[in-house]
């Protein structure tokens, strides 16, 4: 798969199980078309796995990365839920900075969980990126995914809350019809509302992020744009909070490719809320992306590359920033050099300049490293009981 993913990416084609082959009409797809992109690779992540299963539900979350002996999973398992991590940790931040907490709480009843396919699973466990003694031997080293690696970040609420969440749009009965379904390790129904996507087509990644057409705050503050999939593009955002809005009505070209998926009926109800390939437009004006659901009451500062672009440790194996946050709130726009190292001048900064210093080695975007990492500088190992699947 990690083969044929790169040659296609670099041929401008892309190869999608259960789905024919496609020819792009222009090269880097990934850069040039990020919406057809994320719509393809959410087909791909939620193409059947036997039973009712997505193929996402099959990967490795946190859980089964990081700890003593990883393996990914022969067997589907339960949802690996847990609280969101965004909403909290920026709430933390905006209180030590003095400022007033964002007026939309948290999503009633929302949960996430992280899941990784086994490119992405291999190189974390091959290379000792699940356990703290491995951060230490890695500082200083240069950390890429290989090509074929993809994450998600899904996001679920019990069924019984979505009639109550959707504002009275979908009823009881309807929610096995409408969405997406799959039980916890309560035993518990979940209704499945959001998702992340990245994939490491690019140096960067590729982002994108999928509501359900019922999310009430779905094109809230920052809008919905999908150039490819949407009729309608951009939605702009409603004057009031949580009001709801129309079908994302599909084009014929999206419709062609959900009739050719084998998936869960369902999925057709959720749509792409936005794709981000960079962290400023090219007027200078930090791009944002942030998904109601995922980054409630933090969408108008939100930018999942630049957020992930501080995932980082030192060089005791600790992550070296709160979810992405620092005591101003979460950052826009570029990495920014004093994240990753120590240095006494002004700029310019570079490579090799006297008295630069690192602090800090990259995690490739992947928050889930220096939050998740087990702690097996301990007898015995410990558990990180912070990880919360960034």
């Amino acid at each position: 798969m990690r083969r044929s993913i790169k040659t296609a990416l670099a041929c401008g084609v892309l190869l999608l199980p259960g789905l024919p082959v496609a020819a792009q009409t222009t090269p880097n797809p990934a850069m040039n078309s990020p919406d057809q992109l994320a719509w393809q690779f959410f087909i791909q992540v939620n193409t059947r796995a036997g039973g009712s299963n997505a193929l996402f539900e099959t990967w490795a979350s946190d859980s089964d990365t990081f700890k003593v002996n990883p393996q990914f999973p022969t067997t589907p398992a339960p949802l690996a839920l847990h609280e969101p991590a965004v909403p909290d940790a920026g709430r933390v931040a905006l209180q030590r900075a003095g400022k007033l907490l964002p007026a939309i709480p948290p999503g009633k009843g929302a949960l996430e969980e992280s899941r990784r396919n086994k490119e992405s699973f291999d190189f974390i466990v091959q290379n000792n990126l699940y356990k703290v003694s491995g951060l230490r031997a890695a500082f200083g080293k240069t950390i890429s995914f290989p090509v074929g690696a993809m994450e998600v970040k899904a996001n679920w609420m019990l069924v019984t809350d979505i009639p109550d969440f959707s504002g009275g749009k979908v009823t009881l009965a309807d929610v096995p019809k409408l969405y997406h379904v799959n039980t916890g390790a309560d035993g518990k129904q979940y209704a499945f509302v959001s998702m992340h996507i990245i994939s490491k087509a690019v140096p960067n990644w590729t982002w994108a992020t999928f509501e359900h057409q019922f999310n009430p705050s779905r094109c809230d503050i920052i809008g919905c744009r999908d150039s490819f999939g949407a009729q309608t593009s951009p939605v702009g955002p409603n004057s009031q909070a949580k009001q709801g809005y129309p079908d994302c009505a599909k084009t014929p070209a999206l419709k062609a490719m959900i009739a050719a998926a084998d998936w869960d009926p369902a999925f057709a109800n959720y749509c792409l809320k936005g794709s981000q390939t960079d962290f400023t437009d090219a007027t200078g004006l930090d791009v944002r992306l942030g998904n109601s659901v995922t980054e409630d009451g933090f969408v108008d500062q939100s930018s999942c590359i630049t957020c992930h672009g501080r995932a980082a440790w030192d060089s005791k194996g600790a992550a070296t920033s709160q979810a992405g946050f620092d005591d101003n709130g979460a950052p826009l726009g570029p990495i920014q050099p004093s994240w990753y190292w120590s240095f006494s001048s002004q700029p310019p900064i570079f490579q090799g300049m006297s008295g630069l210093a690192q602090i800090a080695t990259s995690a490739d975007f992947v928050w889930s490293i220096p939050f998740c990492a087990l702690d097996d500088t301990q007898t015995p190992p410990k558990v990180n009981r912070n990880c919360k699947g960034k």
